[in-house]
């Protein structure tokens, strides 16, 4: 079989998929997603493997991230005393002050 032929099988059975979501307590909810963590998968992989359906992706990086404005990133970079127009160097200064929160809650 080609490769675009295959690779269009593959599109089709995805967009076959059925999406569930799940109304659950938030107790529930957070005891999934820290094993998710613990075990680096995402939360739907996690699902998958309490389940046990193939989990098929690979272990993830965890990633946080939240938006900004520019007056609250003007607000920062006041904060870190460095230019508002370097958001490179805000990120730098939120994700050292963020490292040494968890040190310090540990």
């Amino acid at each position: 079989m080609s490769d675009a032929k295959d690779k269009w099988l593959r599109q089709e059975q995805a967009v076959r998929a059925t999406q569930m979501a799940f109304d659950l307590s938030s107790e529930v909810q957070k005891l999934i997603k820290k094993q998710a963590i613990d075990q680096e998968l995402t939360p739907s992989d996690m699902i998958r493997k309490i389940l046990g359906l193939d989990v098929k992706s690979k272990k993830t990086r965890q990633r946080l991230s939240f938006n900004l404005n520019d007056d609250e990133i003007a607000q920062l970079a006041s904060r870190f005393d460095v230019s508002s127009d370097d958001k490179r160097a805000v990120k730098q200064q939120v994700a050292d002050l963020l490292i040494a929160h968890t040190k310090k809650t540990k």
